[in-house]
């Protein structure tokens, strides 16, 4: 018998530690099978021979403690030991229009498990699936529950209730899910775009109820689109619809209680195309989304949240060498457990990319492109996953079934790029915690939440992190190695391969490579929304390019001369 172990409390409702890619081709060593292991606070990449072929379309399943039990393609359900679970075949039934039945769906945030609340070893899959209405000239979806119970066959599981449907001829919709301000029950959310509501279901201990349509005029709002998609904050106070074609985002308070949408904003961006994804930092502060170029941040704690939209990142240029030049893009996104988010590309490729700091306002949030090299491609997979580890909503009128918010402690560490003596460590604790302390092995200690801490010495040190609330506390401990800075470090930093001055300006602007390009060179700006403002042609043998910016906007822009990177210009 197979499992992938964990070290994670068995509190913790670690049921996303497994991430699932990849698929098999016999002849392309390029391709392969893998999955990320998120049970260490550090994903581990593993390659995994398995059967089941991933295109888009992903769900898994781990118990509380980070096990795996199950997952599937949208076809078909693969227990633990990567068989097929006994029923488990012939998921959305009938003909499997625009579908890939070798390597699975390929419908974007159409899968969502969930534990079936006060039923031990029971889990409901909710499943789109995707047709083509020849009458009506429509994409649609269908909508079914499907009932699994691992007691079942020794522990492997068994389908006991399969394909039952619960919505039909949705148009292009999307699902989420978001705890119940009880603590134990799941709302489900399903978007219809052509419908104009959302579909709100109940899952409880007595099974799935439908609860109501929310009409999107009625909530109000004007949103009419396809390819959105929909997440929940972190804590479930705020939901956001990404609408592509029609390039804006509409963010809504949600009532956990009453399962109710409210107050929407809705906010126009610039330049959205082909990449779909959004995520909430763990924080809840910020929204993130990207375009196929840009990432983009939203400060949702701002008085005036549309103005505070920033690009924090624009992508590099940066091709996957092993295959004829395809571009690593941004696609799609999901929150990791270990507090960073990560954002798949818009090509198969064998990288994702992630956000390092994502409670961080700006680029300080550190958009690391490019920066998980996958042993296989990954054809646009990309999981969806609530967030599992979500408590009662403490004080609310359905904090009724006596649930507390009991913290669970975690953390995680960067060694500072400028000194690796210095340490960025980052609270990624759970349920709630007020209180943070920091032992830092050295005789050190605080209470900050996210503190920087510089060690005196190289060496290996004991970190243990306490979290408290009025209800427990817990603490989380792990080694932190620390080495000799070089001597370089403090003098100079971050050398960048361009410069730029002045920095700020009021009138022209020079950016010098770090060599003259031996070939002709294309420099572009974009201002913080992410939209182009100017580019200009540089000639070979070019060192020093230089623009004017005396009738510019004052304001911060973003600049990438092709093949050598970024840098920003601040215009006074």
């Amino acid at each position: 018998m197979f499992y992938m172990l964990c070290s994670i409390s068995s509190f913790s409702q670690w049921h996303d530690a497994i991430w699932m890619y990849g698929q098999n081709d016999p002849v392309d060593p390029r391709y392969g099978t893998f999955y990320i292991d998120f049970n260490e606070m550090d994903p581990q990449l593993h390659v995994l021979n398995r059967d089941m072929n991933l295109d888009v379309t992903v769900a898994t399943m781990c118990d509380s403690t980070g096990n795996l039990l199950f997952y599937t393609n949208g076809i078909y359900l693969a227990n633990f030991n990567h068989e097929l679970m006994e029923n488990g075949d012939s998921l959305n039934p009938g003909e499997l229009t625009w579908q890939n039945t070798n390597n699975g769906l390929f419908t974007f945030q159409s899968l969502i498990n969930l534990p079936f609340p006060g039923h031990n070893l029971e889990y409901f899959l909710f499943h789109l699936k995707l047709d083509y209405d020849t009458e009506y000239g429509l994409a649609v979806n269908t909508l079914y529950s499907t009932l699994i119970n691992m007691s079942q066959n020794g522990g492997k599981g068994k389908v006991i209730e399969k394909n039952v449907e619960l919505l039909t001829h949705q148009t292009l919709g999307t699902i989420t899910a978001v705890k119940h301000g009880n603590g134990r029950d799941w709302w489900i959310l399903v978007s219809d775009f052509l419908g104009f509501y959302y579909k709100v279901f109940l899952l409880s201990p007595e099974g799935v109820e439908f609860i109501s349509d929310q009409d999107f005029n009625s909530i109000p709002s004007n949103i009419f689109g396809i390819n959105g998609t929909i997440s929940f904050s972190n804590d479930g106070s705020r939901m956001a619809q990404y609408e592509v074609p029609l390039n804006n985002v509409t963010i809504y308070e949600f009532d956990r209680c009453l399962g109710l949408l409210s107050n929407p904003i809705e906010i126009s961006l610039p330049n959205v195309t082909l990449g779909a994804g959004q995520a909430f930092s763990p924080n809840g502060r910020f929204l993130y989304m990207v375009s196929s170029t840009f990432v983009m941040q939203l400060d949702l704690w701002a008085n005036d949240i549309a103005t505070s939209l920033d690009t924090v990142a624009i992508y590099d240029g940066f091709v996957d060498p092993s295959t004829s030049g395809l571009a690593t893009r941004f696609f799609a996104m999901q929150n990791g457990p270990d507090g960073r988010i990560y954002i798949n590309t818009t090509n198969a490729t064998k990288y994702l990319h992630y956000i390092q700091f994502p409670n961080k306002k700006g680029d300080s949030c550190e958009v690391v492109q490019h920066g998980m090299e996958l042993p296989f491609f990954n054809i646009f997979t990309s999981p969806h996953f609530p967030n599992y580890r979500l408590g009662p909503l403490d004080g609310s009128p359905c904090d009724t079934l006596g649930l507390d918010n009991h913290p669970l402690a975690g953390f995680r560490h960067a060694i500072d790029s400028s000194n690796s003596l210095r340490v960025i460590f980052t609270d990624n604790s759970f349920y709630q915690p007020t209180d943070w302390l920091w032992d830092f092995g050295d005789g050190s200690t605080s209470t900050l939440k996210d503190p920087l801490h510089k060690y005196d010495s190289p060496g290996t040190y004991l970190v243990c992190l306490t979290v408290s609330n009025q209800y427990d506390s817990d603490t989380f401990c792990r080694e932190v190695t620390v080495d000799a800075p070089n001597a370089t470090e403090e003098s100079n930093p971050q050398a960048p391969a361009i410069k730029v001055w002045p920095n700020p300006a009021r009138s022209g602007v020079v950016v010098e490579l770090p060599q003259p390009s031996p070939r002709p060179v294309r420099l572009v700006l974009y201002d913080a929304l992410g939209r182009e403002v100017y580019r200009m042609q540089g000639q070979a043998g070019e060192r020093q390019l230089f623009f004017d910016v005396s009738d510019w906007t004052g304001g911060v822009y973003f600049g990438q001369v092709e093949g050598y990177g970024f840098f920003k210009v601040v215009v006074e």
